[in-house]
């Protein structure tokens, strides 16, 4: 059960870094008129409600493909975290062909988490041993 603690990072990991990604594009696109303040606000707004399906499919996605893969057997954690990344990553990189006006975000996203994995296995390690 330590290894669905350890969700946290990219859950946290995705946040911060979709946050501070649209934040500062927002506030550098010379076609809209905010403040930096706005920008942030305009962030929170289109992460937590407009992601709120995103963030609901991703925790479920974590926990489900780790009951399946990693919480009992911990063997060949590398390759499983990777399968877990492709697998879960799948939409988004679907997203990011079919929608062009919001395909830097998917790729933003879809790498913050391939790092947040590499992050994870340190963790997985620690709490299992």
């Amino acid at each position: 059960m330590k290894i669905l603690y350890t969700n946290w990072i990219n859950i946290v990991g995705v946040f911060i870094v979709l946050f501070l990604f649209t934040a500062i594009f927002d506030s550098l696109d010379p076609n809209v008129s905010r403040s930096f303040f706005q920008a942030i606000i305009a962030s929170l707004i289109g992460i937590f409600l407009y992601g709120m399906i995103f963030w609901i499919c991703f925790i479920i996605a974590l926990i489900v493909f780790d009951l399946f893969l990693i919480v009992f057997n911990q063997k060949h954690l590398e390759i499983k975290l990777l399968l877990e990344w492709i697998i879960i990553s799948a939409p988004f990189v679907y997203g990011a062909v079919k929608y062009p006006e919001q395909r830097i975000l998917y790729i933003v996203a879809v790498i913050t988490f391939f790092i947040t994995q590499l992050l994870r296995k340190g963790l997985i390690n620690k709490a299992t041993h």
